[in-house]
């Protein structure tokens, strides 16, 4: 999309262009904020066909001419990630009162667009551009914020890895010398070479990822409680599957301790036995603190060790500013695990949103990606069918297999 100034255009520069109609710094904001509504909302519906549209954002930011039109930052990510307010409503239990989750969606929405509208200089608008992808890619910003927009360079540009992730950033900062026609015709023919040489990974038969449907309220940890009957029906399911890696989701088992290790004892025993491995979600508590880590813990006929989850969700779950209560960042736990004999990327539930803790991951030149998730607090919304699309670019990208377990 390209917006011509209202200002007539020197005789040489018009020689160079095709014929455009001028139009005023009014209508021109305008549709800056429209087409970055579109786009936010479009882009981040959890659609996969139009996914695409989110690594639009940045090239419609260059035709920003005043700082008025950086505003178009707020809308693309309000747009976005507007789903944050019924998501967080569920999540924190807040019934009909609306306040925190607004609250929670202003503060995000304004931390994702700071560096838009920081860094804006009309002058080098290519090096604001650049300058904003990359500060909120790095920590502590890409820690919380998300629809990060080179996230969909898996939707133009799978099988690429580091080459699809950095062609967008070398034409935003060409995109002065190649002008619009260009940048768009070379954005386009990228996408269909690596479309028709890219060919989505089989799934491994032997790796099956479980999805439940646990309501995340087990009770009481007694004989009989609903907790109970959830780790009978996994038992059951692993035990059903001989010579297989099964990988359930986040937080199927609420919290491991030595108790549940001697329980399980018998069942890790059997499922040894038939060359059976399990990974599944839990949480294990950090001495000394009312801390935890959430985990994907392997047992039965795999590895005996764990992936941390190494970024909870903020506020949630990982309280900022407090690593002896709720779930601390863990940034400097691995990435990647070894599982089977191979090197088992792990995203886990909100880490599949944010870039830092995926392109770790991805930087350790995984032979798969796991994506284990609880997502029954976003039941009714597009958060999952969101968490599902980028965990989908990420592997795509990477031109991995995705194993996904999910809990609805």
């Amino acid at each position: 999309m390209h917006i011509t100034e209202s200002a007539a255009l020197p005789p040489r520069a018009v020689n160079r262009r095709f014929r455009v109609v001028p139009i005023s710094n009014t209508a021109r904001t305008t549709l800056l904020f429209a087409a970055s509504t579109a786009i936010g909302g479009a882009g981040w519906s959890g659609r996969p066909a139009l996914n695409c549209l989110a690594l639009l954002f940045p090239f419609l930011y260059l035709q920003t001419r005043r700082r008025l039109d950086t505003v178009c930052a707020l809308l693309y990510y309000a747009a976005a990630t507007w789903m944050v307010i019924p998501g967080a409503q569920s999540f924190f239990q807040t019934g009909r009162n609306p306040v925190l989750p607004f609250l929670i969606w202003i503060v995000l929405v304004a931390l994702s667009a700071a560096p838009w509208l920081l860094f804006y200089n009309r002058q080098w608008v290519e090096l604001s551009a650049v300058a904003a992808l990359t500060i909120l890619a790095l920590p502590p910003l890409s820690l919380v914020t998300v629809a990060h927009p080179l996230i969909a360079a898996g939707r133009w540009f799978p099988g690429t890895r580091w080459f699809g992730m950095g062609l967008p950033i070398i034409l935003i900062g060409a995109y002065r010398r190649f002008g619009p026609y260009m940048t768009i015709a070379i954005l386009i023919s990228a996408s269909i070479v690596t479309h028709a040489r890219f060919v989505r990974p089989i799934s491994d038969p032997h790796i099956v990822a479980v999805n439940t449907a646990f309501d995340g309220q087990p009770g009481q940890d007694d004989f009989g409680s609903v907790l109970e009957g959830q780790e009978q029906k996994i038992q059951r399911i692993a035990l059903s599957h001989p010579d297989t890696l099964l990988i359930f989701p986040e937080s199927v088992i609420p919290a491991w301790n030595s108790m549940y290790e001697a329980r399980w004892a018998p069942t890790f025993a059997q499922l040894k036995q038939q060359h059976t491995g399990l990974l599944m979600g839990t949480t294990i508590p950090i001495p000394n603190t009312e801390a935890n880590r959430n985990v994907l813990l392997s047992r039965g006929f795999t590895e005996r060790l764990s992936y941390v989850e190494r970024v909870p969700v903020p506020l949630g779950m990982w309280r900022l500013g407090d690593e002896h209560k709720g779930f601390p960042l863990m940034l400097h736990f691995p990435p990647a695990i070894r599982v089977w004999n191979r090197r088992a990327g792990v995203l886990m539930c909100y880490e599949q949103l944010i870039f830092w803790p995926a392109v770790q991951t991805l930087a350790r030149q995984p032979d798969m990606l796991l994506a284990p998730s609880n997502v029954y607090w976003a039941s009714g919304t597009t958060i999952p069918a969101i968490q599902h699309v980028a965990a989908q670019d990420w592997a795509d990208l990477w031109a991995i297999p995705l194993y996904e377990a999910s809990n609805r």
